[in-house]
């Protein structure tokens, strides 16, 4: 085989154009799961420099893109208020398992653990701190980040998916933080009233798009669901992958709580006929990309988050929706105003802070799902005392009378 045109990493590339040339295309969700996953070459596998070295991450100032805990702790000292009040509501268990899934560089961990060791120091003596995580390089940068907590006498320990878990065995709290937006999505367009899927070719020395029946009934399926406008160039993404990750949390909880943070809509906004073009960008050294087929393996790739997708799988499979709220509602909600009040007001905490709780950036993008499983009745948590949405909101589609 000639060699490929470098649009990326060449060797990704060069398995990508094989996997293409021997069955003619591939959907954009295999593209995207290649681009971001493959095991020897994908973006999230390694970090810049090809290798498992955490001098050269991904994630970071120095990196594609920041999270929100590289701003500051307030995010973990919100977060342990919250799981406090949560140990209280399944009746203070002799084992509390915090499961975190997709942890990136570690940051988040590594300052829960602290904020639940130096202030709840009962739950952090019966606590099991579980981390989720397929890649070798991210794993490098989390033992770095909780390297005081693991070890033969530490609490944290690392599986590689859900699937290596029990049923029904864990009592606690699963959370992610900006990990949804990371599954590989599927691309749907509208043609003339029916769904086409968006499938990758490879010509002319390039990745191309064409647009075919769908690949899984699954999509029309998700279309009719959610009332997808059907408007002719209508595209936007579908993510199963999430679907099926809501069935895995579901079925390894026994009791307790799932906290899922991350940037996206309810249904009703993501499908909204303005949003035509759908949510897909990409990260590349703290600048938006736009084409996906451009530096493959080398830049992130992220479409917004359907909750109302995470809330209606996991209703139907044993979680109840406990609430739903945006990051400034729930900081303010758990109290980030009496943790300044002794901070300089013109020092770094107050700008971090501000920054998390802005309406027009953070604030209000990113959203926090609460849903339970297992408690008799659905608690009170102070994490949802202020809502900034009608209770109807995570509700859309065929089903919903308005």
């Amino acid at each position: 085989m000639s060699p490929v045109r470098e649009i990326g990493h060449p060797q990704l590339i060069q398995e990508l154009v094989t996997e293409i040339q021997d069955s003619g295309r591939i959907s954009f969700a295999r593209f995207m799961e290649q681009a971001l996953y493959h095991e020897q070459f994908g973006y999230y596998m390694t970090q810049r420099d090809g290798t498992t070295d955490a001098s050269a991450p991904r994630i970071g100032w120095k990196g594609d893109y920041v999270t929100t805990p590289h701003f500051h702790t307030f995010l973990a000292k919100s977060l342990v208020r919250q799981i406090r009040e949560m140990d209280e509501c399944l009746g203070y268990p002799d084992s509390f398992v915090i499961v975190e899934m997709g942890a990136g560089a570690g940051l988040l961990a590594r300052d829960v653990l602290r904020e639940c060791a130096t202030t709840v120091p009962d739950l952090y003596h019966r606590l099991t701190y579980l981390l989720i995580e397929r890649s070798p390089a991210m794993r490098v940068m989390q033992k770095h980040a909780v390297h005081e907590f693991s070890g033969p006498e530490g609490c944290v320990s690392w599986v590689n998916s859900l699937d290596e878990l029990g049923d029904a065995l864990l009592t606690g709290v699963l959370f992610s933080n900006e990990l949804v937006d990371a599954f590989p999505v599927h691309r749907i367009c509208i043609k003339r009233g029916t769904v086409q899927e968006v499938f990758v070719e490879y010509q002319d020395d390039q990745f191309i798009e064409r647009l075919s029946t769908p690949s899984t009934a699954a999509l029309e399926s998700f279309v009719s669901r959610w009332g997808i406008p059907l408007v002719d160039g209508y595209t936007t993404e579908v993510n199963l992958q999430a679907v099926a990750w809501m069935k895995d949390v579901a079925r390894v909880l026994a009791q307790g709580f799932v906290v899922t943070i991350d940037y996206g809509h309810t249904a009703r906004d993501y499908f909204a006929p303005e949003r035509n073009s759908g949510t897909l960008v990409g990260y590349y050294r703290h600048q938006f990309e736009t084409n996906p087929y451009e530096r493959v393996g080398l830049q992130d790739l992220t479409a917004h988050v359907n909750f109302s997708s995470l809330v209606d799988t996991g209703e139907a499979v044993g979680l109840q929706c406990t609430g739903f709220t945006d990051l400034q509602h729930f900081l303010l909600s758990v109290g980030i105003e009496a943790m300044l009040k002794d901070c300089d007001q013109e020092g770094e905490e107050v700008k971090a802070a501000a920054q998390l709780l802005n309406p027009r950036g953070m604030g209000r993008t990113f959203k926090i799902l609460i849903q339970q499983k297992g408690l008799s009745e659905c608690p009170e948590l102070s994490g949802l005392r202020y809502r900034p949405f009608f209770e109807d909101v995570l509700e859309c589609g065929e089903s919903v009378v308005h």
